[in-house]
């Protein structure tokens, strides 16, 4: 299988190696999405290969080749894993050149292929030193970028330490002055209430000197009224004797 070409598992439309290879009934192997794709955009069921009219709307997958290539992906994906990615996939040659216009590495075979015709090649090593000098100016400016962000960030940082910190005085200095407002009230209650009783205690005073008084006035007038009840009782020399210092009172 080593000895076999990439192209020989590849679909002839997007040249990805088959995952769900379909065998028409010209011989052609395509992808089946990449047929279904074909006849959706030509309205026509027609191989893309050879133009010849497909007898079936919904051709078989071929297992045993889907399994092939499958096989061939695997051993593909092994030896570029273990480094030998420098040989050809293609055509088992030495990576020598670098496609600009395909911007992958490529060997002798390649560049005279029909694939590459007309297009630009370049030694490996000298595409690599143009590459890394090209990826370094991009990450010099990448990095550049960063410093910036991180520039920014601290400034950030800062204004959001600022804002936490002056919120937090803010808060203290409100606290404050409602404490003192609160104290101020509690003040103002007490030396009103300490006022509202010292008015009802002389209220209360004066109105019991006003009950005593009254008090003292209502037993003189009992007394009064009692002797002089007591008067009308007696015989009329007395009574007469006693009626000036009764009216009199």
């Amino acid at each position: 299988m080593e000895s076999l070409f990439e192209e020989d598992f590849s679909c002839p439309v997007c040249n990805d190696i088959f995952k769900t290879p379909v065998v028409l009934s010209c011989s052609h192997s395509l992808c089946k999405e990449c047929l279904q794709q074909f006849w959706r955009t030509k309205e026509t069921q027609e191989c893309p290969v050879c133009r010849r009219r497909s007898s079936r709307d919904d051709p078989p997958v071929c297992l045993a080749f889907k399994n092939v290539c499958a096989s061939f992906l695997k051993q593909k994906n092994e030896r570029c894993s273990s480094g030998s990615e420098e040989i050809c996939s293609l055509h088992n040659e030495t990576l020598k050149l670098f496609c600009l216009e395909e911007k992958q590495p490529v060997c002798l075979v390649c560049r005279d292929s029909q694939k590459h015709v007309n297009h630009t090649f370049r030694p490996i090593g000298e595409a690599v030193s143009s590459s890394k000098l090209e990826l370094n100016t991009a990450l010099k400016s990448l990095k550049e970028k960063l410093q910036h962000d991180e520039n920014i960030k601290e400034v950030f940082e800062k204004i959001v330490q600022h804002i936490k910190s002056q919120a937090e005085h803010t808060e203290r200095q409100i606290k404050q002055q409602f404490e003192k407002l609160h104290q101020f009230l509690r003040d103002e209650e007490e030396a009103t209430i300490t006022a509202l009783r010292e008015e009802e205690e002389q209220k209360q005073q004066m109105m019991k000197e006003k009950l005593e008084e009254i008090n003292r006035h209502i037993s003189a007038l009992s007394h009064t009224i009692k002797d002089t009840e007591e008067m009308m009782k007696d015989n009329d020399v007395c009574f007469l004797k006693k009626f000036p210092v009764s009216m009199e009172r």
